[in-house]
């Protein structure tokens, strides 16, 4: 230690100076051919990318320094080295020896807080020489904290990649609590950050926690002002911060969208069981933020993992202009849907404004699907069949102009999924027909049976593009399916044999080719998983209805073509 505090009065802190000088001035100047030309040093070896040389020297900085890591003047420069080689780990995907230094970072703070308590010097300082400052101790703690702050941002990204989304979530929580108290965080970043955690406690049903991201995310945001009109940009730079807030504007829209249909589909869910208790079921979903005040020896600043399930995780912020924007309960009836459709159709054109279907293809295809199945999940809480029908219309309208505008060359996927939405669509359009048909208990009119067969033809007919389309160009289909298409292929199948036997005819020689053709789709099936046994697996409950189909449809061609005779 001696030796150090000697290098540094003699001759370091002008190196420090130095290699400070090259890192964050000269390598604005560096050439495109050589763009790290000044940043070769410690850990700028792994910032320029040179993970092997960067790994060498900081390993050999977290060796020298481990016997001295709780001395106050290296305790920071420390836990950033261990911290510089977990992000290094992590960029090679070795995401178990990257949380194992990130453990060491965080059980490190820990230790430090716990047995020594006060605030270690910042790495700044170690490239100066000593100086008077009010502010010192201060802006040593704050220095310190955003650290730590760090390593649990690290520790989120990596328990991701390790598939542990519980963890993934409560670091990723702790770190955006501890940036909002400590006023350390990018608010278009943070908001984002925010917007993603949502999609975890949605998955989970914890709507309220799901739902107080999602306002923070929308309030944080806001601190970034309006957003200009795209046209005003004058430099490229201007161009660019436009699209990014932008972006980032339509992506939290998204999250809100993905909130609303979760939310519609679990009441929907929940509302289809028999044995629901309405009453708990409510009491239930309005989880507590668990707000009993944490006890830190050391205040609020230091919220930590391990205190996260007795902490306040609520952000201090005032959001009920955005809570309010749509409840955080199960829908129980038409009135309550509603008015979560309504504002995620806000929502959704929203993030249209963004993302348009010349130039964010896949992203504007998405976003109309989500609309569709927020007019599909609304449909189960009207009791009215003919407003049912209106809204599966307006499903399938939004979905064909959008099939329309799309190249099968280019975007053969989105083509098939929107085909089979379509069918699907137009295929429950006639049981709601039908439906209707049967609750007036009157003799139907032949406008309404000309009616049913029209919206069977139309869903043959996309379901027969939908198969067509997996031929590859080739008269047959494949020998065998691929995993992805096989289940859709065989359900595809499995519906058209139900669709070609609902035709309401009164020709006996139509009726008997409709029948035919159920019996050839029915067949397919039945071929195709006796050649392929594993497929029988993916549709086994329709298997078996199959089976019966082909031993039944004969037997009542044959009385058909008896009493045609």
């Amino acid at each position: 230690m001696t030796s150090l505090s000697v290098y540094l009065e003699q001759e370091g802190y002008d190196h420090f100076e130095g290699i400070r000088k090259l890192t964050e001035e000269d390598s604005l100047s560096d050439p495109e051919d050589n763009p790290f030309k000044s940043k070769y040093a410690g850990e700028n070896f792994a910032e320029c990318e040179e993970l092997s040389t960067g790994e060498e020297h900081i390993k050999k900085c977290v060796t020298i320094l481990e016997p001295f890591c709780l001395k106050s003047t290296l305790a920071n420069l420390y836990q950033t080295s261990l911290n510089e080689l977990g992000i290094l780990w992590s960029q090679r995907r070795n995401y178990n020896k990257a949380f194992d230094y990130l453990q060491k970072s965080e059980i490190h703070y820990r230790e430090f807080k716990h047995e020594v308590g006060n605030n270690p010097v910042m790495m700044s300082e170690l490239s100066k020489p000593p100086h008077e400052d009010e502010q010192l101790n201060k802006k040593r703690e704050s220095n310190f904290e955003d650290t730590y702050t760090h390593t649990l941002y690290y520790f989120a990204q990596v328990y991701a990649k390790l598939d542990e989304p519980k963890k993934a979530a409560e670091y990723c929580h702790v770190t955006l609590k501890r940036q909002l108290i400590t006023m350390q965080y990018d608010a278009l970043d943070w908001s984002l950050n925010a917007a993603t955690l949502s999609q975890y406690y949605m998955q989970n049903n914890r709507f309220s926690m799901a739902r107080h991201c999602l306002a923070s995310a929308s309030f944080i945001f806001q601190e970034l002002g309006e957003i200009k009109d795209e046209n005003s940009c004058e430099t490229e730079e201007e161009w660019q911060k436009f699209e990014k807030k932008a972006q980032a504007k339509a992506d939290i829209c998204r999250c809100w969208i993905k909130y609303a249909m979760a939310l519609m589909e679990v009441s929907r869910d929940r509302l289809t069981e028999e044995e629901l208790d309405l009453d708990q079921d409510v009491k239930d979903l309005n989880i507590n933020y668990d707000k009993q005040e944490a006890t830190h020896e050391n205040g609020a600043d230091e919220i930590s993992v391990h205190d996260y399930k007795k902490s306040d995780l609520t952000f201090d912020i005032e959001l009920t202009f955005h809570e309010e924007a749509i409840t955080d309960k199960w829908l129980l009836d038409l009135d309550d849907a509603r008015k979560v459709f309504l504002q995620a159709q806000t929502w959704s054109n929203n993030a249209k404004v963004f993302y348009k279907l010349d130039g964010h293809c896949s992203d504007y295809i998405e976003i109309i699907q989500d609309q569709s199945k927020l007019y599909k999940f609304l449909t189960f809480f009207d009791p009215d069949l003919e407003r049912q029908c209106k809204m599966h219309k307006r499903r399938i309208d939004i979905l064909s102009e959008c099939l329309k505008e799309l190249s099968p060359q280019f975007y053969l996927l989105v083509c098939r999924q929107l085909m089979f939405e379509i069918a699907e669509t137009y295929s429950t359009m006639v049981d709601t027909k039908t439906a209707i048909i049967e609750a007036s208990g009157e003799r139907p009119s032949g406008h309404a049976l000309k009616k049913i067969n029209t919206l069977i033809s139309q869903s043959i007919s996309q379901y027969d593009n939908y198969l067509q389309s997996l031929k590859a160009g080739q008269s047959d289909f494949p020998e065998t399916f691929s995993d992805d298409n096989l289940r859709p292929a065989l359900i595809a199948m499995f519906y058209l044999g139900r669709l070609h036997s609902k035709y309401i005819e009164l020709d006996p020689l139509k009726n008997m080719k409709n029948i035919k053709a159920s019996l050839d789709h029915y067949q397919f099936i039945v071929k195709y998983c006796h050649r392929n046994p594993m497929a029988s697996e993916k549709v086994s409950a329709e298997l078996e209805i199959c089976k019966e189909m082909v031993e039944l449809l004969p037997l009542k061609l044959d009385k058909l073509r008896a009493a045609t005779a």
